[in-house]
């Protein structure tokens, strides 16, 4: 099923560096796709985040292939590499623009995030046009989301009032990609934590070796 699709009308978007992809992320996944009734979910491993500018980053071409492996048993996931072929510095703001021109245009788009990045929400770019061209699928963590929803109200009080941010009760999971390079780099077990052909994917590229 590609992007043009008239059959796809209600699509969730998971963002991401995926450095690496973790069972955390299907599980996310897979509670926003059942919760919002959506018909897929589009993984989108990030090009050069400009959030984590500085910081080392597994290569792209890497990390779309581990995302591509962890998705691959999952006919309602999909991957999109355009943020990765965009060069310089990606935000979601444009990576949404450039989805919306690939839908019909009834298609609602949910931009699926964590409440713990609410409070930082502001600091995106143009952040008034992404609760324009898509809905934050809020998937909330342990103590919900209330904080960061008020900070939202602070600033886009009109956008909430219009139903721009709809929150799910999200899976009590408490994986870390930062943890996993460590436990990786240690040469310990990820079984249970990252999905099985990835992992041999790391095993067989080398890759998280050095700390």
């Amino acid at each position: 099923m590609s992007a043009g699709d008239p059959d796809w009308r209600r699509i969730g978007i998971l963002g991401g560096t995926f450095d690496p992809p973790h069972l955390g992320h299907l599980l996310i996944a897979e509670t926003a796709r059942v919760a919002l009734d959506l018909e897929s979910v589009m993984f989108l491993p990030a090009g050069e985040p400009w959030l984590k500018s500085g910081q080392r980053i597994t290569p792209t071409h890497h990390r779309l292939r581990m995302v591509q492996l962890a998705v691959a048993d999952n006919p309602d996931f999909c991957v999109s590499d355009c943020e990765i072929r965009r060069t310089g510095a990606t935000y979601t703001v444009d990576t949404l623009r450039q989805l919306r021109c690939g839908f019909p245009r009834d298609t609602e788009l949910y931009f699926i995030v964590g409440s713990d990045v609410l409070e930082q929400f502001h600091r995106w770019k143009e952040p008034e046009a992404i609760l324009d061209l898509c809905r934050l699928a809020v998937i909330e963590r342990p103590g919900g989301p209330e904080e960061g929803i008020a900070t939202l109200r602070e600033n886009f009080s009109d956008a909430l009032d219009a139903g721009a941010v709809v929150s799910v009760a999200g899976p009590r999971v408490d994986f870390s990609a930062s943890e996993l390079r460590r436990v990786l780099v240690a040469g310990q077990s990820t079984r249970y934590q990252i999905p099985d052909a990835v992992a041999k994917y790391i095993q067989d590229n080398g890759l998280y070796t050095d700390p």
